[in-house]
């Protein structure tokens, strides 16, 4: 990209997403975070506000992947899974995951990320 960041306000904190929230909340700092974490943590971190969201380059998608069949013992198995998860049922589960604990589902499910297909 070109973009070598430096600096006395620039740091690297080679830490846990968490605690780096918490340390750009105590210093007044910016921080790029996953949208699970911001959501399971947002209410001990008044300071911190979305700044930015809701962009392809954004987007973390996940995999779910399998050998051939007959290639390991458990490749049916985990064919059944990823067809469970690829269900409507399977994705509700993603969608819905955290949301009575935070107010909002920690995980999109598939169809969130193909709006941002080209």
């Amino acid at each position: 990209t070109g973009i070598s960041p430096s600096g006395d306000w620039y740091i690297v904190t080679k830490d846990f997403m968490t605690a780096t929230l918490k340390r750009a909340h105590n210093e007044k700092g910016y921080f790029m975070t996953d949208s699970s974490t911001w959501a399971a943590e947002k209410k001990n971190l008044p300071n911190l506000k979305i700044l930015f969201r809701g962009d392809k380059f954004l987007i973390n998608t996940y995999h779910a992947l399998s050998q051939p069949a007959g290639a390991t013992p458990g490749a049916s198995t985990a064919a059944q899974f990823i067809d469970f998860v690829a269900a409507e049922k399977g994705q509700k589960i993603i969608r819905d995951y955290g949301k009575e604990l935070y107010g909002e589902g920690l995980y999109n499910d598939a169809a969130y990320a193909t709006q941002y297909d080209d």
